[in-house]
């Protein structure tokens, strides 16, 4: 059977060349300094997203005026333009035309139009794609809610 020998602390004085410091930073300071720094760079990081968000979000309903403005331009009238956000660079633009001018021959030239106004704004921070369809009597706004369209803009306005 093995003893155990418990060793009890001495009231001997450590060496008198120590001496205790008080301006120091300890090591809970530089933890609570990395986590504040943390927060910051997260808060920045927030900052900075939501900035680029809405730079992109006006370019985004720019664009998609240009294109209803052009689109009058070669007669075709569109009644509404739905936008959403896919990411913070990617952006989604629904057109909502007439269904006569969205049969018509003259409709190619509206595809043309948005595919240039897309290839001129494109960017590694910035893409909008257009989709177009026309006002069915099916047509369900609330369905475009449910895919993530929280923008309307009514061209007729």
């Amino acid at each position: 059977m093995s003893q155990v020998q418990v060793r009890h602390k001495s009231s001997v004085k450590k060496q008198e060349n120590w001496h205790q410091s008080y301006d120091v930073v300890t090591h809970n300071d530089v933890i609570d300094a990395y986590l504040k720094g943390k927060e910051v760079g997260r808060d920045e990081v927030k900052l900075a997203m939501y900035r680029l968000f809405q730079t992109n979000l006006s370019k985004a309903q720019d664009n998609s005026e240009k294109l209803n403005e052009q689109l009058k331009k070669i007669g075709i009238n569109i009644s509404q333009i739905h936008l959403k956000a896919d990411n913070l660079t990617d952006f989604g633009a629904l057109v909502i035309a007439t269904k006569e001018d969205y049969i018509s021959e003259n409709f190619l030239k509206a595809i043309s139009v948005a595919r240039g106004i897309k290839k001129y704004s494109h960017s590694e921070d910035f893409c909008i794609n257009f989709s177009f369809t026309y006002q069915a009597k099916t047509f369900d706004e609330d369905c475009l809610n449910a895919d993530g369209y929280f923008l309307k803009y009514y061209a007729d306005a």
